[in-house]
């Protein structure tokens, strides 16, 4: 069974509907246990900080051989976060990662893509600079590391004009796809536990390679 068949038999979705599809009954380890059962064993997060989401990851996908990149550094827009904090963050990760088969790429990464071969990777996981033009290039660039049949997929699906808190996700996916034709795509929540709407932060977008 394929990527795509796998999704909607376990989500009980009907592929064709408009997108983006709603899986609401999903969250981030849900999502890493589905990796799992599908097989996946080498992926890449752009977007590390404190390494969080990476030890879900491997706590979830036995086996796996993870890259995780981030250069750790400040960049303009999305958060202006301290050097000192980001060398914090640096530090809690390459210790919480230290016991898994984890590569630490300390790159940006337009420049870290570079060091991957087309097709390499089962997965990506992008949660780095939130911008139109970071989301635009990382998505781009890093689908093509992706195997056929693999996922691409990446969090903070939402916007905002907050000029300090940058979050363009919620538009560059969309023209993204739109504009490579890509579908289904997906995106990936959980329902509130009063209003029934999706709870806005915990929102990801994701797509199987072609």
């Amino acid at each position: 069974m394929d990527t795509l068949d796998y999704i909607a038999q376990k989500f009980e979705l009907n592929l064709g509907q408009k997108s983006p599809i709603s899986i609401l009954k999903t969250n981030r380890t849900i999502m890493a246990q589905t990796l799992a059962e599908l097989g996946f064993a080498v992926g890449a997060e752009v977007g590390v900080a404190r390494g969080k989401h990476s030890e879900l990851l491997f706590q979830n996908i036995p086996g796996l051989k993870l890259y995780c990149v981030d250069a750790w550094q400040g960049y303009g827009g999305y958060r202006d976060y301290s050097t000192a904090r980001l060398r914090a963050f640096h530090k809690d990760a390459v210790e919480r990662l230290a016991n898994y088969n984890c590569e630490i790429v300390e790159k940006f990464s337009m420049e870290a893509v570079k060091d991957f071969e087309d097709g390499s990777l089962d997965f990506v996981y992008i949660d780095g600079a939130h911008d139109i033009q970071s989301v635009i290039n990382d998505i781009h660039e890093w689908q093509k590391k992706v195997r056929p049949d693999g996922v691409v997929y990446g969090h903070d699906y939402k916007r905002s004009t907050n000029p300090r808190v940058v979050h363009h996700v919620k538009d560059a996916v969309p023209a993204y796809c739109y504009a490579y034709r890509i579908k289904p795509w997906f995106v990936l929540g959980e329902k509130g536990h009063h209003d029934g709407h999706y709870r806005e932060g915990t929102l990801s977008w994701m797509f199987v390679k072609a």
